[in-house]
């Protein structure tokens, strides 16, 4: 990374709370030296009580910049404009700061969809099992409508997982929209896409629904990338599954960012070996014992 900073240099961030674990100011500045932007991104610790005071600072310095947890709802109420898709996913992950004004965006979905063709996956037409009603579940469960994917929606919440399939009737227009129960899935599914929690942290051993359900399944997708395989993708390779972790919809989303920022876009070529150059450096984190 060019770490040499002048008074031209523009300021790009990301602001979550706690935010030492991202992996974004890594992938940024990567995009930003490739581009040769005399430009830098930093992480920003703001807890939500601190929120409303930071705007101004983000306004007055920052070009833009990234949200995560816990703000990518709250930040909305800030914003003086949002595209469609963050107005469909109810979250926003992206603002773009012109002339003060703050435009959110959500590249988590670009992220998602770039994922899936990378990996050389169409949904069209096929049975996709999607667990999880949050967030992340939000996001994926609209994409995979839109590339024409049969979707079911499993969740311990049912009641959670039929205002998502709302929303999504009234987002995208389709009705045939399957919900059950995480102990009412049975197999018959050609792709399973964990959106949850489960497999990563405290709950490292677990899997979002019991493994049967993955016979027959040609593709798993686990929204984690840290750990690197679940124990839902490990189970899923033994059933002879195609398996992706959420390395690269990360990764993506960070490139759709860059790209609203500064209209640049980067040749395929370059994005794969920066990709795996992402890649290389988050493994030996991982095996340093500091990937989190």
């Amino acid at each position: 990374m060019n770490t040499r900073i002048n008074g031209h240099t523009k300021i790009y961030g990301v602001i979550g709370y706690p935010i030492s674990h991202s992996l974004s100011p890594e992938i940024h500045n990567s995009i930003f030296d490739k581009n040769q932007e005399n430009s830098i991104y930093i992480p920003l610790a703001v807890s939500p009580e601190e929120l409303a005071r930071t705007i101004p600072l983000l306004k007055n310095n920052f070009q833009g910049f990234n949200i995560t947890i816990p703000h990518k709802e709250t930040i909305i109420s800030y914003l003086d404009e949002m595209d469609e898709r963050a107005q469909w996913y109810g979250a926003v992950n992206t603002v773009k700061i012109i002339e003060g004004k703050m435009i959110g965006y959500n590249t988590d979905g670009y992220g998602f969809v770039k994922s899936l063709l990378e990996a050389g996956i169409d949904l069209k037409g096929r049975k996709v099992l999607l667990i999880g009603a949050g967030g992340a579940a939000r996001v994926a469960a609209h994409e995979i409508l839109l590339l024409g994917g049969k979707l079911t929606i499993a969740n311990r919440n049912t009641e959670k997982a039929e205002r998502l399939k709302n929303v999504l009737i009234g987002n995208v227009g389709i009705q045939e929209i399957e919900i059950r129960s995480l102990d009412q899935l049975e197999k018959g599914f050609d792709c399973v896409i964990n959106a949850t929690p489960l497999g990563m942290g405290p709950w490292c051993e677990e899997m979002p629904m019991k493994e049967e359900v993955l016979r027959g399944t040609a593709f798993v997708y686990d929204m984690i990338y840290n750990p690197y395989e679940t124990k839902l993708l490990l189970q899923g390779k033994q059933y002879g599954c195609k398996t992706q972790n959420g390395l690269p919809m990360l990764f993506y989303q960070a490139v759709k960012a860059q790209e609203i920022w500064t209209g640049k876009v980067l040749k395929e070529e370059i994005l794969y070996f920066l990709y795996k150059e992402i890649e290389k450096y988050f493994l030996e984190k991982i095996k340093q014992g500091t990937g989190e």
